[in-house]
C-alpha cells in the first residue's frame, strides 16, 4: 500500500493505481474486522458465526467497489 501512494504522490492519480490503492484499504479493513471478530470468539465474548457474518457483509463491500472501479472510473478519467 506505500508503494502505491508513493506513486501517487509522485507521478499522480491513475485509474489503476486508484483502483489498486482501494482494493488494498478494502482488503486490510476486512483483514482487521475479521480479526477482532476471531479474536473475540477466542475469548468467548462473542459467537463463531460473528465471522462468518462480517465475512458475508463484506462481500457486498468487493461488489460494490467492482461496480464502481468498472462503471464509474471510465467516466470519470475520460476512458483514458
Amino acid at each position: 500500500m506505500s508503494a502505491i501512494v508513493f506513486r501517487i504522490s509522485e507521478w499522480g492519480i491513475t485509474p489503476n493505481r486508484l483502483a489498486v490503492l482501494g482494493g488494498n484499504v478494502l482488503i486490510l479493513t476486512n483483514l482487521l474486522l475479521v480479526t477482532d471478530k476471531l479474536l473475540r470468539a477466542m475469548f468467548n465474548k462473542s459467537e463463531p458465526e460473528e465471522v462468518e457474518k462480517i465475512v458475508s457483509k463484506f462481500l457486498t463491500v468487493y461488489c460494490s467497489w467492482t461496480v464502481i472501479v468498472v462503471f464509474i472510473f471510465p467516466l470519470v478519467f475520460n476512458f483514458r
